[in-house]
């Protein structure tokens, strides 16, 4: 064999197992339960469809989300899957879908992130300060987890101890507009913050009432007020000068059409909560919320700067689409 022809090989070998390397993607992967939990389970389908679209993923399990957010930015994680709130200073657009009463049922919400993630005309949605969202799953609503079921309305929130994520301006926001006091904690600290009623009220999804074993903190006389306050999402957020051409269309694509696996998962966890702990509103106190949701999303865009006006739009359309008796469709607020 001439020496020319044993150097080619070496470098066609050389660049195939290059390609290979290249190939394995690290997806820092958030969830408090680590590898057997919830999340990094649910994300294994699309880790192992990933080569079919040109960069083989590998998910690495964080249990602190800050941390694993960080390496991503860092740039030691070609991609991230987290939630939405903690990405928010990287997508405001993505960020905006979780808008406080933005989207109030299941239905409308699999239809927008459907046509979010499907329709070319949304594009504009994914990119942001260098990064792009490849994937929005849904990890159902966010509901109030009260320790007394005498707290049902805007008004009774007034003057509560409100546990709340210290990260979350927004959620900041909210609570003091509402009258209630922050207690400002960490998603390690907020189960046992409202176990030990150190706080009155809790907003999380119901992903989180077994893991958190938030029964301690409703104890006889609580209970959790089936009216969404906003939609949760996890995001899978990549560095796309990494990955292939294509790699975010047919990623997104994906993650819309496996809409149900989400709701299942979401069921489950809304089923695991008895029966005796549900609240919900009537129709006075619906429109209450309404009411107030609309201000703070006007609020949380002009004042604050946490909404992209854009999909606030798009969200109004959405809920006056599916339903045009709400009051809010009788003015042109929001539209833009």
């Amino acid at each position: 064999m001439s020496t020319l022809l044993r150097l080619a090989i070496l470098l066609l070998v050389g660049a195939t197992f290059g390609a290979t390397a290249d190939a394995a993607k690290k997806v820092c992967v958030y969830d408090p339960g680590g590898r057997s939990g919830f999340i990094f389970q649910f994300m294994q389908p699309w880790a192992l469809q990933t080569s079919a679209w040109g960069a083989q993923a590998e998910l690495v399990p964080y249990t602190d989300e800050a941390t694993a957010v960080n390496d991503f930015a860092a740039g030691n994680c070609d991609a991230v899957a987290a939630s939405g709130v903690r990405l928010q200073s990287y997508n405001k657009a993505t960020y905006t879908l979780e808008a406080v009463g933005g989207v109030p049922d299941y239905t409308l919400f699999n239809r927008m992130l459907n046509a979010l993630q499907t329709k070319e005309t949304y594009s504009w949605v994914f990119p942001s300060k260098g990064y792009e969202v490849v994937g929005l799953y849904p990890l159902g609503a966010v509901y109030a987890f009260v320790n007394d079921k005498s707290i049902n309305s805007v008004e009774t929130l007034s003057g509560k101890k409100v546990a709340t994520l210290e990260y979350d301006k927004t959620s900041m926001h909210v609570v003091k507009k509402l009258g209630g006091v922050v207690v400002p904690v960490d998603l390690s600290t907020l189960g046992p913050t409202f176990n030990n009623g150190g706080a009155q009220v809790t907003f999380l999804p119901a992903t989180a009432y077994t893991p958190f074993e938030l029964w301690r903190g409703l104890g006889d006389n609580g209970g959790v007020l089936k009216y969404p306050l906003l939609q949760v999402t996890l995001q899978i957020m990549i560095h796309p000068d990494r990955f292939p051409e294509g790699f975010a269309d047919q990623s997104r694509a994906f993650v819309a059409a496996h809409w149900g696996d989400a709701k299942a998962a979401i069921d489950r966890a809304e089923g695991e909560i008895p029966a005796k702990y549900w609240m919900t509103p009537n129709a006075a106190q619906q429109r209450g919320f309404d009411a107030l949701f609309q201000r703070l999303r006007i609020e949380l865009k002009d004042k604050v700067g946490a909404y992209d006006g854009r999909v606030l739009s798009m969200l109004k359309k959405g809920r006056c689409g599916s339903d045009k008796a709400r009051a809010e469709c009788a003015d042109q607020l929001e539209y833009q």
